[in-house]
């Protein structure tokens, strides 16, 4: 059910994802309080050139001073939050005590704000690294571990305080944009083939690659929603190899050098489930990955036409 007046704030705004998600938010007539640590909106501006600025409220927030995200969410007053501020792989494997500092310690204080300002809808960024591989049984990396915990986080919020949360976790995202984290390579091989360089993946793997349109889509349509519980969802179930994205790329530009690395990446490849998100959306709908990646090698050149 959508309220007669949104407002919705995000953290980590001018981000690949939350520039992604303020473009569609703002196409519903939506307000948006946008915050993150940097007003860098080059990514925001590639997507949207005429921004209404009416609608966005950019705000610069950090999400481990608790103080200050108090103070500006009682400033604002939104009806939702989408928490999307997080260090990625890399990033967190330089700096495992930055990255908890950010990753979880952040995410408990968006919990904690929600709940003490009465805020019944919170969406946050889970991700595929939280999923168990490999030997262990368990996430990779310290990024997948952060992200498992606030999962868990998210959960314990519920049975102690009833907060509504829906944690989704996307895949491997590309679009224009994308410039940050490992899998970005999928994006700048796109990015290549548009602009008619040679680009090699830097490994091979099986995963889900979505369309960062597709995927932002479902952000607005869950973050407008309402629900009960800590639900966890997939955002996809389409597998594709490497190899697909390559044969999708040189489907929509036959000239394009792009090829894979023989390094392989682990990555879950079946067990998705997105049962939980078309409760609180429906069904929702993907672009066929030669789709995606044609949108996204059109918006390339006319990036670089202007």
């Amino acid at each position: 059910m959508t309220r007669s007046r949104e407002k919705i704030f995000i953290t980590g705004a001018t981000g690949f994802l939350g520039s992604w998600i303020i473009a569609r938010l703002v196409d519903r007539g939506i307000e948006v309080v946008a915050t993150d640590i940097s007003n860098d909106h080059r990514r925001l501006e590639l997507l949207k050139p005429d921004l209404p600025r009416e609608l966005i409220d950019f705000r610069i927030c950090d999400v481990t001073d608790a103080e200050g995200l108090n103070a500006q969410i009682e400033e604002t007053r939104p009806t939702g939050i989408i928490h999307l501020a997080a260090l990625q792989i890399p990033q967190c494997r330089a700096n495992p005590a930055l990255g908890a500092a950010i990753n979880i310690g952040g995410h408990i204080n968006i919990f904690e704000t929600a709940r003490k300002h009465g805020i019944d809808r919170i969406l946050y960024t889970s991700s595929i690294a939280a999923k168990p591989r490999g030997k262990a049984n368990a996430p990779s990396n310290f990024y997948g571990v952060f992200k498992k915990t606030d999962e868990e986080i998210a959960r314990i919020y519920w049975e102690d305080h009833k907060l509504p949360s829906l944690g989704l976790r996307p895949y491997v995202v590309f679009g224009v944009g994308r410039d940050d984290g490992e899998t970005s390579a999928i994006t700048r091989a796109i990015e290549a083939a548009a602009l008619g360089k040679p680009y090699e993946i830097p490994f091979s793997t099986r995963s889900c690659f979505q369309y960062a349109a597709d995927v932002a889509d479902v952000f607005v349509r869950a973050a407008l929603s309402s629900w009960d519980g800590a639900l966890l969802s997939d955002v996809t179930d389409t597998v594709h190899s490497t190899d697909d994205v390559v044969e999708a790329i040189r489907q929509v530009v036959p000239e394009a050098a792009i090829s894979c690395a023989e390094t392989i990446r682990i990555s879950p490849s079946d067990g998705f489930d997105t049962s939980a998100l078309k409760m609180v959306v429906g069904d929702f709908k993907e672009l066929p990955l030669a789709e995606g990646i044609r949108e996204t090698v059109s918006l390339y050149r006319e990036i670089a036409a202007r």
